[in-house]
């Protein structure tokens, strides 16, 4: 399964139906009538919907199996029997499941590389990784997952990004290599989930400090960096972000662009989109877009 559409443009598109859900619920929480939850039901199903239809066909094959994943499963009893007032708690709830899920969707396709990105991966090389190579992968993407605290499937990070396992227990050994090096704490059922330790945290950014980016894709034109900085202002402020900061940012980046060479281009643009994303003016994605349309380079976090 590949996204055929760009990934800014599907993140964009989620997040606004992650608002539009949100919205269903400051719109009913305090309804009470029997009328108001007939609304709200329907309102969540006509909103299930359009999710469900948008996300199935952005992709190739079509995500058939998106419908049962996002709909809440938790089975909240809205049946006849329950007084109005705790039905639409139910469904309520089940909205804010819904909306969890969609959150933490993006979270898990932002770091699945097959499927976001596969035409900037070498998918041979994935399939073909050996063991230090899978376990560096594994805490690669633990460590872009970190902050949000949670335990994640290491079978699910593996599939999205192109490792195939061999074994019914082999996500199970992984995870013990790892945890036994103090890098990872697991939750173990019948699939292994993780989350990075604090240490697994320090390791990775330890090897991420003494990775060389490249920059010899940058332009060496200053009207062309010009010009692609004016195109990407112009894009991010279509996904809405609008703050004064990021155009601020780029506007000294462009002041700068005569006395920069690229590697020193390359090097501001990297500090520039680090400082964004840490002041919240956009997210880990859009910095790794923008980077790339630069320097055709994964911006590392």
């Amino acid at each position: 399964m590949v996204l055929k559409v760009k990934w800014i443009d599907f993140k964009s598109q989620i997040d606004k139906y992650i608002i539009e859900g949100e919205v269903l619920l400051e719109k009913y929480k305090s309804s009470r009538s029997e009328e108001e939850f007939t609304e709200l039901k329907d309102a969540k199903q006509s909103w299930e919907n359009t999710v469900i239809s948008f996300v199935k066909k952005s992709f190739e094959p079509e995500h058939i199996n998106f419908a049962y994943e996002f709909r809440a499963q938790k089975g909240y009893n809205l049946g006849m029997k329950l007084g109005v007032d705790q039905k639409i708690k139910n469904t309520i709830q089940a909205l804010k499941d819904e909306i969890n899920g969609l959150n933490y969707y993006l979270k898990i396709l932002f770091i699945s590389d097959a499927i976001v990105r596969p035409d900037e991966i070498d998918l041979n090389e994935r399939q073909n990784l050996d063991t230090d190579g899978i376990l560096d992968l594994i805490l690669s993407k633990l460590y872009d997952l970190y902050k949000d605290g949670k335990y994640h499937s290491l079978n699910l990070i593996l599939e999205g990004n192109g490792v195939k396992l061999n074994g019914r227990s082999e996500d199970w050994d992984y995870g013990r290599m790892l945890e036994n090096r103090g890098f990872i704490e697991c939750m173990n059922g019948r699939n292994v989930n993780a989350k990075l330790k604090l240490e697994g945290k320090y390791a990775i950014e330890q090897a991420r400090k003494r990775q060389v980016t490249d920059y010899s894709k940058i332009s060496s034109s200053d009207e062309e960096l010009k010009e692609l900085i004016k195109q990407v202002l112009s894009e991010i402020e279509k996904l809405g972000y609008g703050q004064q900061i990021i155009f601020d940012e780029f506007d000294e980046l462009r002041e700068d662009i005569p006395n920069l060479d690229k590697k020193s281009f390359g090097q501001l643009l990297k500090a520039k989109l680090y400082d964004l994303v840490t002041q919240e003016a956009f997210d880990k994605a859009i910095a790794s877009e923008i980077f790339k349309q630069f320097t055709d380079q994964i911006l590392p976090f």
